[in-house]
């Protein structure tokens, strides 16, 4: 495109560069964007810039406007998925600068001629090219939001929801295509608004004993949703391609912390033996004078759950429980002078059964010292309930 020489250079180049990035210009050019005439802060007027900008990228990858390279995923088509197309319309040049793998995919395509029709007689415009993806880690749904993020920086680009299984794919093909910002992105977003939080996944382990005070089921959310997605987390972290130590560490720890109910569901039951086994390690450590109550009864609201349920996978979960609650009788006996000095014990004594609950808490208790009865800690045992 050529200009005249009566348009001034600097002028024009601030005019592009606010195209580009949504400033430049100074206030007195806002009006081409915002017409309410009212004075904003300036923190709002750079988010409403870079909103405005986001849209308007958005609008001209939709809208196919000028598209130059088109993006496939082998072996899909959009049967597969309804409503989203398999085949991506987009524009080099926003590939090429967002993204180093897609720079070093298409910066040879510079020399290319666009795709030949045999029809010479044929007048629309050429094909532009196609670069295919791999499947997996690519499909149709996490490429429409690795897409969006290239041209707008966020996830949050549209109405448009994702699964955690969409998530997951995202996350695999952000490392395939080496797009660091959008994993961590979405990494983020599983761990603080599909998992809760996820067990403060992101602190070390003595940072995560501060927090919690070495007490067992004060931190982290147990929630059914989170009882059910939590063991797909840790079978996607510990993927080869995946290995995720951050995911990893914040689901074992979920795990000990959803020991009960949440262990009460096909998805915990299905898990490798040797997770469920690391799970069942990591209970026995939290079984301890400080925890030995809410665990024992965590125990047996589960078992009490469990009994009602006849489908196969309840017959692993209920073992699992029951080795666990073993642990916890042994502990009850062995330590009573410690476990009977805890304020639970002493809340339902100075309470005197006022809770709903309360019967119910003493009976597993005394049946827990039943269980756990054993010559050798009978003496101490017999002191501490006189």
């Amino acid at each position: 495109m050529h200009l005249t020489t009566a348009i001034n250079p600097n002028l024009f180049s601030k005019e592009l560069e606010y195209l580009y990035t949504g400033k430049g210009l100074g206030a007195a050019f806002e009006f081409f964007y915002d017409s309410s005439g009212h004075h904003r802060e300036e923190g709002d007027a750079e988010e409403s810039r870079i909103d405005k900008l986001r849209k308007d990228l958005v609008f001209m990858w939709r809208s196919r406007l000028y598209s130059d390279v088109r993006i496939a995923i082998e072996g899909s088509s959009s049967s597969h998925h309804e409503g989203l197309a398999a085949i991506f319309s987009t524009h080099r040049f926003i590939l090429v600068s967002r993204s180093d793998y897609f720079h070093n995919a298409l910066i040879a395509w510079n020399t290319q001629k666009p795709e030949i029709r045999d029809d010479d007689d044929d007048d629309r415009p050429a094909e532009p090219p196609t670069l295919m993806l791999p499947s997996p880690p690519f499909t149709p749904p996490s490429l429409h939001f690795v897409l969006g993020f290239i041209y707008t920086g966020t996830l949050i680009f549209s109405n448009r929801t994702y699964d955690l299984d969409t998530a997951f794919h995202i996350m695999r093909s952000a490392t395939y295509i080496s797009l660091t910002s959008l994993y961590d992105e979405v990494q983020a977003r599983i761990v603080q608004e599909m998992m809760h939080g996820l067990f403060h996944a992101h602190v070390d382990f003595a940072e995560y004993e501060r927090i919690t005070g070495g007490k067992w089921g004060v931190s982290g959310c147990r929630c059914r949703q989170c009882a059910r997605r939590l063991p797909r987390v840790i079978e996607f972290a510990l993927l080869d391609d995946v290995k995720n130590l951050l995911l990893e560490r914040g689901a074992r720890r979920g795990l000990v912390g959803m020991f009960g109910e949440g262990w009460c569901n096909a998805e915990f039951a299905k898990l490798d033996k040797k997770i469920r086994d690391a799970a069942l390690k990591g209970v026995a450590k939290r079984t301890t004078p400080l925890n030995v109550f809410p665990l024992l009864f965590a125990a047996e609201f589960a078992l009490t759950k469990l009994n009602a349920i006849i489908d196969p996978w309840a017959d692993i979960s209920r073992d699992m429980i029951l080795d666990a609650r073993r642990h916890i009788d042994h502990l009850l006996c062995s330590q009573a002078d410690e476990c009977f000095s805890r304020a639970e014990w002493l809340e339902l004594m100075e309470t005197d059964g006022v809770k709903f609950e309360d019967r119910d808490h003493v009976d597993w208790i005394i049946k827990s010292l039943q269980r756990g009865f054993a010559e050798k800690s009978a003496g101490k045992l017999y002191q501490v309930c006189l």
